[in-house]
């Protein structure tokens, strides 16, 4: 029985409040549709911020690995390969990356792009092996690009190249290094031959300098030579005037001797011619 009227006065009461509750609400809504209607401005400033898939930066760093390849022997069609490694963590979407040519210089800076593809995503520390089929000969280089927020994150350029890589065929290349050995070789003779004709330049110079030093000592030789061979000319000439004073004396000793030697026998002679005519003229004389 006390059970029964709790119940009872439970459900009492909520009858009163459900009376209590529609008189509030019908007198609210009277009095809504009694009063006069007004219009009110409200100024107020929203901020939305909306976050897409795909927008943050995922951590991903690309950097290309090692020296490229080329397969020199498969010409002309030359195969050129590089290694590209992602560093960072794992990439959430896809990139691109192109190839680019010049005959000479920097393709980096002066050449034309030849090719270009997609980077599929890549997981932390993968490596993916990117590739080109050069037809031409000349330097080619790969260029890679980051994810578009990297830069803003990183401060770093969005795009990372390779090395350059110089594709040739193989016999060409023999030829143009036994070529480069050639011109190395005439370049050293003649650096060579540079250097002794500077060495023969200087010698020259040093000579030159030194020959007026030279030439003056030759000439106070040369006076000293001269005034002793006029000594020496003098002491011959004396030497000279003595022997031959000495021969004419000889010479004069030597005609006395003759003279005195032939003087008696001159007289002699004139002895034997006086007896002869005397015999003579005596003949004569008994023959008449």
């Amino acid at each position: 029985m006390s059970r029964m009227r709790k119940f009872k006065r439970y459900k009492q009461f909520v009858m009163v409040w459900k009376v209590v509750a529609i008189c509030y609400i019908s007198v609210f809504t009277l009095g809504y549709l009694a009063s006069g209607t007004g219009a009110y401005f409200v100024s107020s400033q929203e901020n939305e911020q909306v976050i897409q898939a795909g927008t943050w930066w995922d951590g991903s760093e690309l950097a290309f690995v090692g020296k490229p390849e080329v397969d020199e022997k498969a010409c002309p069609a030359m195969n050129v390969s590089v290694e590209l490694k992602n560093k960072g963590f794992s990439m959430t979407e896809t990139t691109t990356y192109e190839v680019f040519f010049s005959e000479t210089g920097n393709p980096q800076k002066t050449g034309k792009k030849v090719a270009s593809g997609e980077i599929k995503t890549l997981e932390k520390g993968e490596t993916l092996s990117l590739s080109y089929t050069a037809e031409k000969e000349g330097f080619y280089v790969f260029k890679a690009l980051q994810h578009p927020l990297y830069g803003e994150e990183t401060e770093k350029p969005l795009e990372v190249w390779s090395k350059k890589v110089n594709a040739k065929c193989k016999e060409k290349k023999v030829k143009e290094e036994s070529d480069k050995e050639v011109e190395q070789k005439k370049d050293e003779d003649i650096s060579t031959d540079d250097n002794k004709q500077e060495e023969s330049n200087n010698t020259d110079d040093t000579q030159e300098k030194t020959t007026p030093e030279t030439e003056k000592a030759p000439v106070e030789e040369e006076k000293d030579t001269s005034s002793t061979e006029q000594n020496k000319q003098e002491t011959d000439t004396s030497e000279a005037t003595e022997a031959e004073s000495e021969e004419q004396e000889v010479k004069e000793e030597k005609q006395t001797e003759k003279q005195t030697e032939k003087q008696p026998e001159k007289k002699q002679q004139e002895q034997s011619d006086g007896t002869d005519k005397q015999s003579t003229g005596t003949k004569e004389e008994e023959g008449e």
